[in-house]
């Protein structure tokens, strides 16, 4: 997630790491590219909320060749006979009606407060700037850098 970005989404992707000696290291889709193959969970929180999961999954046969397949919960198609109400909407009418589940307690906020607090100032002190990028890209340069230290992928590379 982030502001000013090529695309309007937020997202949370869980990559899941590869099986040390693994037997499919150079049969995914022909190509030795072990890395396109990851597994991966994806929960989009905007726009199309939506659950999924890609996984690779062996081709059947004699073949030591794999496919990757999506296993998909995507809310609106799953559930088009239902109106699905933008976030917003949700908490709106979730203040209108006094439910207060969605809202944060005094005393969570307070010990938000507490936990970052020290980080915040920390931040101050070393005079930490945000790195920035142009509108309509990606997102800074520095999260491809971060995603690979961790031997990850940044978004749908």
């Amino acid at each position: 997630a982030g502001k000013a970005l090529d695309k309007r989404r937020a997202e949370i992707r869980v990559q899941f790491r590869h099986v040390p000696g693994s037997i499919y290291k150079d049969a995914f889709g022909g190509k030795a590219n072990l890395e396109m193959a990851t597994n991966e969970l994806v929960i989009r929180v905007q726009p199309d909320e939506a659950i999924y999961l890609k996984i690779n999954n062996k081709i059947p046969g004699l073949g030591l060749q794999l496919d990757r397949t999506t296993l998909d919960l995507s809310y609106k198609s799953t559930f088009s006979s239902n109106q699905i109400p933008d976030a917003y909407e949700r908490l709106i009418l979730d203040a209108i009606n006094g439910d207060k589940r969605l809202f944060i307690r005094d005393d969570e906020l307070r010990e938000a407060w507490r936990i970052f607090t020290p980080l915040l100032k920390k931040l101050e002190e070393q005079k930490v700037a945000p790195e920035l990028y142009p509108y309509g890209s990606q997102g800074p340069v520095g999260a491809y850098y971060l995603a690979s230290k961790y031997n990850a992928r940044w978004a749908d590379q």
